[in-house]
C-alpha cells in the first residue's frame, strides 16, 4: 500500500510539471513573435523593426503561430509606413 501511494504521488509530481524557459513561459508551445531582419531603406526604420516583438498565446502548432505571427507584422507594417518593405519574422517558445 505504501508503495503504491508513494508511486502515485511521484507520477502526479511528474504530470504536473511540463518543461518551462527561463522565463517561465512553456517550453513546449511557441510563445513570441519576433522580427528578425529588416529591409527598410533607413538605419532608424530598420531598428525600430528590429526591436518588435509579440507575446502570444502559447500555440502548440507551429503553422497557427505562424499564420498569428505574420498577421501580427502585416498589421504592424501597413500602420507604421506607407510603404512596405521586407522583414523576417520567427515564432519562438519564450516570450518576448
Amino acid at each position: 500500500m505504501k508503495k503504491t501511494i508513494i508511486s502515485l504521488f511521484a507520477l502526479s509530481a511528474l504530470t504536473a510539471c511540463s518543461p518551462e524557459n527561463p522565463d517561465g513561459s512553456d517550453a513546449t508551445t511557441y510563445s513570441s513573435c519576433r522580427i528578425t531582419s529588416s529591409e527598410a531603406i533607413l538605419a532608424s526604420d530598420r531598428a525600430n523593426d528590429l526591436n518588435q516583438c509579440w507575446d502570444g498565446v502559447d500555440y502548440e502548432e507551429k503553422n497557427k503561430a505562424m499564420a498569428w505571427c505574420s498577421q501580427k507584422v502585416s498589421n504592424y507594417i501597413s500602420s507604421n509606413y506607407v510603404f512596405g518593405h521586407t522583414v523576417r519574422y520567427e515564432v519562438a517558445s519564450n516570450n518576448c
